[in-house]
């Protein structure tokens, strides 16, 4: 038969074998790797072959000797097949190193779990883990008490898991308090302004707050989860993972100087971002301050920051600065009712901020105040019909028994 034959014989095998396989795709994987390689060898060995018998039929074909000190011919097919040899070497020669590396990883963790089981710390996990979340006491050791990971010891979370690992940590919150009776014990808040523990999400300490964020009016207006933690409450806000006071911190900070101090300068801060600022500690008297146009502009602009005031003075009359809120109050009325500024702070302060001081005779005063500025004066709802033809033919209305821990108000700014 002759070489032709043979070829086309080849192709015809190659053709039927590629249709059965084409229907049993498994074979065919196994058999791409294994049998098709060898065909292609033995197609290459017959045209080799055949190219061999027509040069020896060629009358100008001569057969040399190979001497020893000649060199032989290497065909471009057994340089490639050389080459592709010691790549194969090569990765092998690689991947035993590496191989070995592994085998020892697993023997160092298999060990290491070993031992940690028979120390009864199998489930331990540290705070350093990215998603290590202190609400879920699934992995605590029986009487440990949770952990928190050092300022930027925590390495950052995969972006895909920050949202979901933040709603998780919400819910672990509530399921831990939850499996522990609810407790009281813990002072997450007092533990923040002493110093002790990191804001969450932002991961800024107190100190940090008042030295790096003071003057970064952009972001103190664009960032939303600081203002729980800076003036905390005994109700949630908008940033979940702040905690609420209870009564046992309240009067822990209370009793505290340092974190008492330190939430004066958080009050500094802010009123130096709304153009204020605190001009006697003492008595609490505020006034403008030198960037107080541009500032109140921006409370113009952004009206969110009513529901931070409100925030902060409700916090101001929950831990120890209640003296702190009339002049505060006092301060808003006149730059609304009298000079006429800052009118997207009218509403909040007339329904909110006179109603949050806690002291009821300065808050009488203030209503007083606010009802003798107001117009048109039958529009003004902010106390009863009574009141209000008191106020207009009085002068001053009668003081009850008088504070000594407050300023008159003939005391007042």
């Amino acid at each position: 038969m002759s070489l032709s034959g043979l070829l086309v014989r080849c192709r015809s095998l190659c053709a039927f074998c590629f249709n059965i396989l084409c229907r049993h795709r498994f074979i065919l994987g196994v058999v791409s790797v294994g049998i098709i390689p060898c065909i292609w060898r033995f197609r290459a060995r017959l045209r080799a072959k055949g190219e061999a018998e027509a040069d020896a039929e060629d009358p100008q074909y001569v057969s040399r000797p190979h001497h020893d000190d000649q060199p032989s011919v290497v065909t471009e097919e057994e340089d490639t097949e050389a080459q592709d040899n010691c790549v194969v070497c090569d990765s092998l020669q690689v991947s035993i190193p590496e191989e070995q590396e592994e085998q020892e990883e697993e023997q160092e963790e298999e060990e290491q779990e070993e031992e940690e089981e028979a120390s009864g710390r199998y489930y331990t996990v540290e705070a350093t883990d990215p998603l290590y979340c202190e609400y879920d006491s699934t992995w605590e050791t029986d009487g440990d008490p949770p952990q928190r990971a050092p300022h930027g010891a925590r390495p950052p979370r995969e972006p895909t898991h920050m949202y979901k690992f933040t709603r998780f940590q919400s819910a672990a919150k509530d399921m831990y308090n939850y499996r522990h009776d609810y407790p009281e014990n813990e002072m997450p808040n007092l533990d923040f302004y002493l110093g002790k523990m990191a804001s969450v999400p932002d991961d800024v300490y107190i100190h940090e707050f008042h030295r790096d964020w003071w003057g970064d009016f952009a972001k103190l207006e664009r960032v939303h989860s600081f203002i729980q933690w800076l003036f905390p409450l005994q109700e949630t806000g908008m940033n979940h993972e702040a905690y609420e006071l209870t009564k046992q911190e309240i009067e822990a900070f209370c009793n505290n100087d340092k974190a008492k101090c330190n939430l004066q300068e958080s009050y500094k801060l802010m009123l130096h971002f709304y153009g204020i600022e605190l001009s006697n500690p003492k008595t609490g008297k505020v006034e403008r301050a030198s960037n107080w146009q541009e500032r109140f502009r921006n409370l113009n602009r952004n009206t969110h920051n009513n529901l931070r005031l409100t925030r902060i003075l409700k916090c101001l009359g929950t831990l120890g600065y209640q003296h702190y809120q009339a002049p505060l109050v006092r301060f808003f009325l006149e730059e609304t009712l009298v000079h006429g500024n800052i009118a997207a702070v009218k509403e909040s302060v007339l329904n909110y901020f006179l109603f949050a001081v806690l002291d009821k005779e300065q808050r009488r005063e203030l209503v007083r105040f606010a009802y003798l500025n107001y117009e048109p004066k039958e529009e003004f709802i902010w106390c009863p019909k009574k009141m209000q033809r008191r106020f207009s033919s009085r002068k001053k209305v009668p003081s009850g028994p008088s504070n000594p821990a407050y300023p008159s108000p003939e005391e007042w700014p």
